[in-house]
């Protein structure tokens, strides 16, 4: 018997499914997303578990065990403790790392171009290493490490300076050191970024000024992050009016700020990606005798 045009067409919309049902295509495809998303999830992609079978024993000691959904609780609940809870876990767990380190500021009113720099960072004693890597000021290097070096930052310049002059000393405080950025290097890394935030907030709730709510989670740089945003007044010295916080989940390692002046433009952006957490750097990374820094002529 031939079968009818509707039925043939009704044939080609379904799926099998089971043992010899059939299933609408558009159930079908709903079906399969969902298979995805729940895949997904499982590989820590949306909204899961962040995957930790790549990392490091060392970097496994930095992962924080709440579970994702309890976090996100926390933080609706509590946005300052969950700050505090960040910079306790990140000194307590978080001794060194790897990174790119993206900034712009504004410096004297006028948005600098934006830097992007590779880091090596060390906390217990506190060490950085910086060569920059965008074109402006490309091959770069600074290096600072607590105690040594006559307490100076220790900068090979680019360019034609470079060859002339393989290593200049600077005070990390001084008017030349602080040309270009708006904080001394002293004041780097992802905890230090919550060591200025977490006081800040805690004088404007002093005097009833504070607004730091939740805004959910955020992919930052591939990675699930908890976002908060701060608002303040434009009175009490209050360095600009909104900032946003950007939490790693599994690390709750601060990895990017954005600020905001108050005619609403971009103050300062500070951004830490591709990183490695806790590789055990050693004072041979912080020497500009290493030969794999420009510092040296041969």
């Amino acid at each position: 018997m031939t079968e009818s045009p509707r039925t043939v067409d009704r044939q080609r919309r379904c799926v099998r499914h089971g043992s010899g049902r059939s299933l609408p295509l558009g159930a079908a495809l709903t079906a399969a997303l969902t298979l995805a998303i729940l895949l997904a999830m499982a590989e820590g992609g949306i909204g899961g578990e962040t995957p930790t079978k790549n990392l490091s024993p060392a970097a496994q000691k930095a992962v924080y065990p709440g579970s994702p959904a309890e976090m996100e609780k926390r933080a609706a609940r509590d946005p300052l403790g969950f700050l505090r809870l960040s910079l306790k876990w990140c000194d307590e767990h978080v001794t060194d790392y790897t990174c790119r380190f993206t900034k712009q500021e504004k410096i004297d009113g006028t948005l600098q171009s934006a830097e992007t720099m590779q880091m090596k960072f060390r906390a217990n004693v506190f060490s950085v290493y910086l060569k920059w890597i965008s074109e402006a000021s490309a091959d770069q290097e600074v290096i600072y490490f607590e105690g040594k070096y006559d307490s100076k930052i220790v900068v090979h310049p680019s360019g034609l300076l470079g060859t002339l002059f393989r290593k200049v000393s600077l005070d990390p405080a001084g008017k030349l050191a602080l040309k270009h950025s708006r904080r001394p290097l002293t004041f780097a890394g992802m905890a230090n970024m919550l060591r200025l935030v977490i006081p800040q907030c805690e004088r404007a709730l002093s005097f009833g000024d504070l607004t730091l709510t939740y805004e959910g989670l955020r992919n930052e740089g591939g990675r699930p992050a908890y976002v908060f945003k701060r608002v303040l007044p434009n009175k009490n010295d209050y360095p600009c009016p909104v900032l946003m916080i950007y939490i790693d989940r599994q690390f709750l390692t601060c990895v990017r700020t954005d600020g905001y002046d108050w005619d609403g433009s971009l103050l300062s952006q500070y951004i830490y990606s591709d990183i490695t957490i806790n590789p055990g750097l050693k004072d041979s990374d912080f020497d500009p005798e290493n030969g794999n820094y420009n510092y040296r002529l041969f």
